[in-house]
């Protein structure tokens, strides 16, 4: 059977079932080849195997809480006593203007912020700010399938493509008018 006598078969069972049970739905051809429909008589089966769309805007955990500090060296023993671990590593983003110092608790990381730039990101929050919490990062599978899916669903954009930020990761920032005044980033491997 060739793909139209089979979509014109598929058809006229979806109509059989519209009529039977008085309701009307709606699925892409692709959804169509998955169902399998089976009518018997008065009693209609139906398994639809199809499976949920994959959201790649679906954060498994927090992947780490960035905090702008104004000194690395000073910053980091104080949360070396609060956190009670170590700092495993520090790096320099020089793109962003930023030395980045990482501590791991759990699945999660603390990221400290120290700005290379006053002009930089980190440079201006800590001017009009001062010391806090700058960020939220949330892991996903794919950050630039992730921020297109924000972007459809109306959150503005920093970023409208990944690019490389501390660790090796793929990042990208929501802007915080569409995120509840919260800085978020997508993180990626």
């Amino acid at each position: 059977m060739d793909i139209p006598q089979l979509d014109q078969k598929i058809q006229l069972q979806i109509t059989k079932i519209e009529k039977h049970l008085k309701i009307h739905f709606v699925c892409t051809i692709k959804s169509l080849v998955k169902c399998i429909i089976a009518i018997d008589k008065s009693k209609i089966n139906v398994n639809l195997s199809v499976q949920p769309k994959k959201r790649d805007m679906n954060p498994t955990h927090i992947e780490h809480i960035g905090i702008a500090v104004k000194n690395l060296d000073h910053s980091i023993p104080l949360y070396e006593k609060l956190l009670g671990v170590q700092c495993y590593t520090i790096e320099e983003v020089k793109d962003q203007r930023v030395r980045t110092a990482f501590f791991l608790i759990g699945e999660t990381k603390i990221e400290l912020l120290e700005a290379t730039d006053p002009e930089g990101p980190i440079g201006k929050f800590l001017e009009k700010k001062g010391e806090g919490i700058h960020h939220i990062a949330l892991a996903v599978e794919n950050t630039n399938n992730a921020l297109y899916e924000a972007e459809s669903k109306g959150l503005v954009l920093i970023d409208k493509e990944a690019r490389k930020g501390a660790e090796g990761m793929n990042i990208g920032f929501l802007h915080p008018k569409s995120t509840g005044s919260v800085l978020v980033e997508f993180c990626s491997k």
